[in-house]
């Protein structure tokens, strides 16, 4: 957003610290542990920092079933934010979908919802790849507080850095702290002005359970397919298989298994590969690699093209949850300088369970044509652990009696405070939520650019 506002606004980018995992702000598990680490962060450039930016879009039947617009008002800017992120083009990653999808069939698999997962060969940081250093003004600390005027507009934000506090002024102010931090923010702003549509912040929240729940031996050789290099890019696609279980999308992605025939170890499987992005120059993360071999089959066929020819696998499971009205997300003040830890409460019901089980039952038996045998690990729940896809805490909504912004990400009964990050998102399906983040960004832009004059000045949280 901030690149897209950078020719016609004076953007000011209020960033946290430089740390991608900070001390000062920790997060507070008081349900089910995350397990994955960092699942909330600081740094110009966001998530980008931290992950291969999987690129993939929401499903249109999701759209249609819990979002307060069409899929087709967003398509415009998923194509031009998925040019951004990966240096090609929507359309022709599209059409190589479809392409791998007959590939599949042709194999034996058959016909279903199998969702195109998209990532560029190399992650990029955005701050960096849109060259914003210099176009975009940034102010460092930490924003403890929103000022209202007795018109109910905002007017300037609360900062504390090295504990000295300072009120940033603007115009127009947008709230990009996260799916775990805007809402915290949003809170903090219901003591001021007490609107109905601010009772819903820290609520609705969706993370998506991750998690290897067994194995497969198949008879055909998808090892050709499973990360195929997508022809005229740099970058790999995968089609994990979408079933649906009472309303829900559950994903399931089959990762080659080189500890197949291990006992002691079919039950632990692991990764590293995050680690390894994040930090390629701790030589600790590369000796690692020989405990987990199934990294080093992802590396070779993602890095090099090399396809081993296995037909084994693991079954990964990123699914779909349902969201709550119960207060899930929330801060608590740790000193007077601006400390404050987050708590979250991410709670997985026995009856969800259950349905995921049977949606693993679901997608084994899609695969049987193709399979020798396979297995459920026992146990497969305890492994479970947050995506770190945080959503829903600030979600668009038709009304303020459903959600906090409208349908332009405006909370409703502001004139001037925008939210645009993850906790827009009101459901995301199965999809890694950046790709629908930088499209909501460049679509709010749009808006801004509309309705604000050339002066405004733009506040990232």
């Amino acid at each position: 957003m901030a690149h897209a506002l950078s020719d016609s606004h004076e953007v000011v980018l209020v960033e946290r610290g430089d740390a991608v995992e900070d001390a000062r702000y920790p997060v507070v598990d008081v349900g089910l542990p995350a397990v994955t680490e960092p699942h909330v962060g600081a740094g110009l450039g966001g998530t980008t920092q931290l992950w291969h930016n999987g690129l993939i879009e929401i499903d249109e039947a999701v759209f249609a079933s819990h979002w307060p617009l069409q899929k087709s008002v967003l398509d415009p800017f998923y194509e031009q934010a998925f040019g951004l992120l990966s240096n090609t083009t929507l359309p022709f990653v599209r059409n190589a979908i479809e392409r791998l999808r007959v590939r599949y069939r042709e194999l034996g698999v058959p016909d279903g919802l199998m969702q195109g997962l998209y990532y560029p060969r190399w992650p990029l940081n955005v701050w960096e790849s849109l060259k914003l250093q210099g176009r975009v003004s940034v102010e460092r600390g930490n924003v403890v507080d929103v000022e209202v005027g007795g018109d109910g507009r905002v007017t300037g934000l609360v900062v504390v850095e090295a504990g000295e506090s300072r009120v940033l002024r603007g115009d127009m102010f947008v709230l990009a702290a996260g799916g775990l931090g805007s809402p915290v923010l949003l809170q903090k702003l219901a003591k001021h002005q007490p609107l109905p549509a601010l009772r819903h912040a820290g609520r609705h929240y969706e993370d998506h359970p991750m998690g290897f729940v067994g194995e497969v031996e198949v008879k055909v050789p998808l090892y050709r397919l499973w990360n195929f290099r997508v022809p005229g890019t740099d970058g790999n696609l995968r089609l994990p298989l979408v079933v649906q279980r009472a309303g829900l999308h559950v994903s399931f992605q089959l990762r080659p298994a080189a500890n197949y025939y291990r006992n002691s170890r079919r039950e632990r499987v692991g990764s590293v590969l995050n680690d390894l992005r994040r930090n390629p120059w701790n030589l600790r993360n590369y000796f690692s690699l020989f405990r987990h071999w199934d990294d080093v089959l992802d590396i070779l066929s993602f890095k090099f093209g090399i396809k081993l020819p296995t037909r084994h696998y693991t079954l990964l499971m990123c699914a779909q949850m349902p969201t709550s009205p119960e207060l899930a997300l929330w801060g608590e003040p740790t000193d007077a300088q601006g400390g404050e830890v987050r708590k979250r409460n991410w709670q997985l019901s026995t009856d969800y369970l259950c349905n995921l089980q049977g949606a693993i039952d679901d997608v084994l038996a899609w695969l049987a044509p193709v399979a020798k045998r396979s297995r459920v690990f026992a146990g497969w729940q305890s492994g479970l652990r947050s995506s770190a896809h945080h959503s829903g805490t600030a979600r668009l909504s038709a009304d303020a009696d459903t959600g906090v912004c409208d349908v332009d990400g405006k909370v409703h009964g502001m004139a001037n405070l925008y939210v645009c990050d993850g906790s827009l998102i009101p459901a995301s399906g199965i999809a890694n939520t950046g790709l629908t983040i930088a499209a909501l960004a460049l679509r709010l832009a749009t808006h801004l650019k509309r309705c604000g004059p050339l002066h405004d000045q733009v506040s990232n949280t």
